[in-house]
């Protein structure tokens, strides 16, 4: 028999369809109201294989579910949903709030590297953490979200760097703001500290081109089991988030570093330009003289 977790849909956002790397929108943002509405408050248990979360219910109760782990919290409060994180919520039609969400990889290419570590610390893991004892906290990030949504509803917000700025700067002020607040109890399951492990192999790794055998190997796992795997917790394959790791590098090389794109694609590991570019287009949608391009003001 299939197992629940196997069942689990996979949404893009709530709903719709889930996109593919390197095909979905950097941020998004939306009240809470807007779609739960339209499911009578309750937004049934599913995940994101790529897009992580931001909730921040600003006034009204939520039951959240996250990886099998329920909290019932009232507002002020936020929750962070990592990709992968298998969830789901019951709100009220008085339940007040934004849902914030993030392609994080894309999202952190348009930051400088000493901001990485607290947004990615951040989204470590699942969690709810209540702001009712640091209103102050409340506030501030509620008007950065809903600056953030009155840009997101201006014609051509998709090309401009506002968005992305605002998306940044909510993260990080969350990221340093509630490092001293109370968590609710959501801790990491044995699959989300595997996949955690994962990553942070990765991390150190993936600039050595290692095929999926040797990262599994070092997981004392067979590449068949890591696939399945992969498949299960994060929707897509042990190759897809090595993929989408380099992906991202790249990205950041491309805005931030002086190289040619021939220059990048070496420091990459790849011997071959063309394919780096081949490579780019696959997970960014565009060349990347033209992704250098239009991050350099055209």
């Amino acid at each position: 028999m299939p197992s629940k977790r196997r069942a689990v849909p996979i949404f893009s956002l709530y709903g719709e369809a889930p996109a593919a790397a390197g095909q979905t929108d950097g941020v998004h943002i939306e009240d809470i109201q807007s779609r739960s509405r339209k499911y009578l408050w309750k937004i049934g248990t599913h995940r994101h294989a790529l897009l992580s979360q931001c909730v921040v219910v600003s006034a009204g109760p939520v039951t959240a579910t996250l990886d099998e782990t329920r909290a019932d919290l009232l507002g002020p409060a936020v929750m962070i949903i990592p990709a992968g994180t298998v969830h789901s919520f019951r709100f009220r039609p008085d339940t007040d709030g934004l849902v914030l969400t993030v392609d994080l990889g894309r999202l952190l290419s348009a930051a400088t590297s000493p901001y990485h570590a607290s947004i990615e610390a951040l989204f470590a893991g699942p969690r709810a953490i209540h702001l009712r004892q640091d209103p102050e906290l409340a506030a501030r990030v509620r008007r950065l979200l809903d600056q953030l949504r009155y840009e997101f509803r201006q014609p051509g917000s998709w090309a401009a760097p506002v968005g992305s700025w605002l998306a940044l700067s909510v993260l990080w002020i969350l990221a340093h703001g509630t490092q001293v607040h109370g968590t609710a109890e959501f801790h990491g399951t044995a699959d989300a500290e595997r996949l955690r492990r994962f990553r942070r192999l990765i991390e150190v790794q993936f600039l050595e081109h290692w095929p999926v055998q040797r990262y599994a190997r070092d997981l004392a796992l067979s590449e068949t089991s890591l696939n399945r795997f992969c498949r299960r917790v994060a929707g897509c394959t042990a190759f897809d988030l090595i993929q989408h790791r380099l992906a991202l590098e790249a990205r950041r090389r491309l805005v931030y570093a002086g190289s040619s794109v021939g220059g990048i694609a070496v420091e990459l590991g790849f011997k071959d330009p063309a394919y780096f570019s081949r490579f780019f287009r696959r997970h960014s949608g565009v060349s990347p003289n033209e992704f250098r391009r239009r991050h350099h003001g055209g």
